[in-house]
């Protein structure tokens, strides 16, 4: 039986999509339906578009997103270029800490900002101290370098991994041709290297400008100011300053569009051209190139862990310096609740997210097509913050159907905001996975008379426990650190743990934030952990 083409296999894995396709109807198809009628019932789609300020918003978006990932990009192919030419001590350390960004959750990158970056914060403090009277503090908060950096911080390292990936994948041939025919080191760099790998590095900037294009958290405190409103910030400010639900409606269509367009044409990972299936071979760094890895080791490392670091010393720390746990006591008290509920929502969303994207992704790899990743991948497009918007309204209108909680309600809400959320980011981790699942082993149990639905459980479902749990560890931990649809769906009644943060840095208690910040952090680094050993030893 043909694996693609045969209608008993093709049923049986599109059967296995069906609650899958009901989950994104139920939890984000009929909630987007929901924000489009509360935009064309008021008339306020009509009148946005019809509005400056709208074209404004939506410029200063795109923006800020395309100076992020275009700044992004730049920084990391540098230092790509040169991880995946020489191997030295240190060098897998950097690469996994670099992929702990993927686990790192955006209310940290805020909080650690304003310790480290703040006007009063440890930089400018060791700074004083070092320069003396004359020192004039180093101001960046609230303006609009700092999103820009805080953007870098975060997507950086996205594309440092995925611009190494790719260039550690060629062999290097090109390049001696080109120094075989008298050719310069630069001149082959432009006119060889970098066209080599322009495929990675328009996915990363694409993938960066996606989410800059969403940024929320950072905006609103980062910026600190409605002028450096992005959709999302601005969406939020009309449901909670001007409670204006429809208004904030036609800001979420308008955006919805935009980023669903950027989605259609954002490539998924574009193979860069090869001169054959020989990898790189690095060498061993020596002499000056050893001198230089330690020095971009320690560029790398400069800016990346120093925020994180103030995070963790501030949470043991008053600010004069002495040391005190008064506020990890407080600050676990007030946030048990809110630690327990933030995990069970990560629990659960996380599984049914990794089940929803394994059968998405077996089905989408066997027909080679995109359409059904794309609708699953829409919400990566809507933004949490508009995915919170529906379901905020969607919860008004079965609070006057049911006689249920109205706190159970938006429970039910979040769960559905955070598996929607991570459903996109599932998908993109498993289908590569899918897609590498040997054909000749499906057909082999066929020929052997195995059903196609035990062929999917017994032969190809065990090929992707290493990216299942992969998927799993990411999800939850995007769970784990969501505030953006959280804050929308809220209204101020539940609180989970990056929730409780943000309110603590909006009051300005920064040990208490840092404390429970440190317990964010921790979750960060034990699941990039397990995610990295699921995926080495293929174990679910």
């Amino acid at each position: 039986m043909d694996r693609y083409n045969g209608k008993i296999g093709l049923w049986s894995y599109r059967a296995r999509t069906i609650p899958a396709l009901l989950l994104i109807a139920f939890l984000f198809l009929i909630p987007m339906a929901f924000v489009f009628s509360s935009a064309i019932r008021e008339g306020t789609l009509a009148e946005a578009l019809g509005e400056g300020a709208t074209y404004r918003i939506l410029l200063f978006t795109a923006e800020e997103a395309f100076i992020s990932a275009l700044v992004s990009t730049l920084l990391a192919i540098p230092f790509a270029a040169f991880f995946s030419s020489y191997r030295f001590p240190g060098r897998k350390a950097i690469l996994a800490l670099s992929g702990l960004s993927f686990t790192m959750p955006a209310i940290l990158v805020v909080l650690g900002f304003v310790i480290w970056y703040g006007n009063n914060g440890y930089l400018n403090t060791m700074l004083s101290e070092i320069i003396g009277q004359g020192y004039r503090p180093f101001r960046i908060l609230y303006t609009f370098p700092a999103i820009i950096l805080a953007h870098a911080y975060l997507n950086f390292p996205i594309a440092f991994l995925i611009i190494t990936g790719a260039w550690s994948e060629r062999s290097g041939n090109e390049e001696y041709a080109a120094y075989s025919l008298g050719k310069s080191r630069l001149w082959t760099f432009l006119h060889v290297t970098l066209p080599s790998i322009r495929g990675s590095a328009a996915s990363s900037f694409a993938l960066i400008f996606l989410y800059c294009f969403s940024s929320f958290a950072i905006v609103l405190v980062l910026g600190g100011q409605p002028r450096y409103y992005t959709m999302e910030a601005e969406i939020y400010r009309r449901v909670y300053i001007d409670a204006d639900i429809p208004s904030a409606a036609a800001i979420s269509i308008i955006a919805l569009a935009a980023t669903a367009l950027l989605l259609l044409i954002m490539p998924e990972g574009r193979k860069e051209k090869k001169v054959d299936r020989k990898r790189r071979m690095l060498r061993k760094a020596h002499g000056w190139s050893l001198a230089a890895a330690f020095i971009i080791m320690l560029i790398i490392l400069s800016f990346l862990l120093p925020p994180m670091l103030a995070i963790v010393y501030r949470s043991f720390h008053a600010k004069g310096g002495a040391f005190t746990a008064e506020h990890w006591m407080k600050g676990l008290e007030a946030g048990s609740m809110a630690i327990a509920a933030s995990f069970v929502i990560a629990l659960i969303s996380a599984w049914l997210s990794v089940s929803a994207a394994s059968a998405i992704a077996l089905y989408s790899a066997h027909r080679q097509s995109r359409v059904l990743s794309f609708i699953s991948t829409l919400p990566l497009a809507a933004g949490s913050v508009t995915i919170g918007l529906g379901l905020l309204i969607v919860s008004s209108a079965i609070s006057r159907l049911l006689p249920l909680s109205a706190d159970w309600i938006r429970y039910i809400m979040l769960l559905a905001a955070h598996v929607m959320i991570t459903l996109p980011f599932s998908i993109r981790t498993l289908m590569p996975r899918a897609k590498a699942v040997p054909e000749i082993l499906s057909e082999s149990a066929y020929t052997l008379g195995m059903s196609p639905g035990k062929t999917i459980r017994k032969v190809e479902k065990p090929l992707l426990r290493g990216g299942r749990r992969k998927a799993f560890c990411f999800a939850f931990a995007l769970s784990l650190g969501e505030v953006n649809a959280t804050m929308m769906i809220s209204l101020g009644r539940l609180t989970t743990l990056p929730a409780l943060i943000y309110d603590l840095i909006g009051r300005y208690d920064y040990q208490s934030a840092s404390a429970l910040g440190t317990v964010l952090l921790l979750e960060a680094l034990v699941v990039f952990i397990l995610a990295e050993i699921g995926d080495k030893n293929g174990i679910s």
